[in-house]
């Protein structure tokens, strides 16, 4: 037989204290009570309509695999402009440093004439 973890059976009756002593709240209470009939409801639901349950389950699942696929897309896409940007950017380096120094060459020459 294994022997459970000392440290896991104190935190499962913390969590089960702390609930019950959560309880005497009246909002939390009535949140809890709420939520319970929400998810009753529900289930209750999915019990009628099996079918129809699924048919949501799969469209939802299509949709998430959708969204999935066009934000890979937009992730390659974002990628390769990074990757143009790093081949792109010291090539205008170049040209924003070669213009200085033809500006500031140009500048020494006018100054020097004066």
């Amino acid at each position: 037989m294994k022997k459970r973890s000392k440290l896991l059976d104190g935190i499962l009756i913390g969590a089960l204290v702390g609930a019950a002593v959560s309880m005497f709240d009246k909002t939390t209470r009535e949140r809890v009570i709420r939520g319970g009939k929400k998810v009753g409801t529900q289930v209750a639901e999915v019990v009628k309509n099996p079918k129809q349950t699924q048919q949501v389950m799969k469209e939802k699942f299509n949709e998430l695999k959708s969204t999935v696929e066009h934000i890979s897309e937009d992730v390659s896409f974002i990628a390769g402009k990074v990757e143009e940007l790093r081949e792109v950017t010291p090539q205008v380096m170049d040209i924003v440093k070669e213009t200085k120094d033809v500006f500031t060459a140009k500048d020494s020459k006018e100054h020097s004439l004066h």
